[in-house]
């Protein structure tokens, strides 16, 4: 009994590392969108992932040229977005 109990211990103390956002992903449901297929279901969270990028001002405030380039870098790391990682987000980069 001691042994599971210690066991169910160290599962609750354990955490699994968080899933890093996936850009290739987003991508291609905000491609969709752009394309005016607006966002499916299974696309809320990659959509949500990406226009959750917000970056702020030294002093407060948010920064729309900082979040733009962040958001921008973001879709970048898919290699294979063929060029929609810049279309996305000359539409929705500067949108919070």
């Amino acid at each position: 009994m001691k042994k599971l109990l210690t066991l169910l211990v160290l599962m609750f103390l354990t955490t699994t590392p968080a899933q890093a956002k996936d850009s290739c992903t987003t991508v291609l449901c905000m491609a969709g969108m752009l394309q005016g297929s607006g966002v499916v279901s299974s696309c809320s969270k990659p959509v949500k992932d990406y226009f959750s990028i917000i970056k702020f001002k030294k002093h407060g405030g948010i920064s729309f040229s900082k979040t733009f380039k962040a958001r921008g870098k973001f879709l970048n790391k898919c290699s294979s977005n063929n060029g929609w990682g810049d279309k996305i987000n000359k539409k929705y980069g500067r949108v919070i």
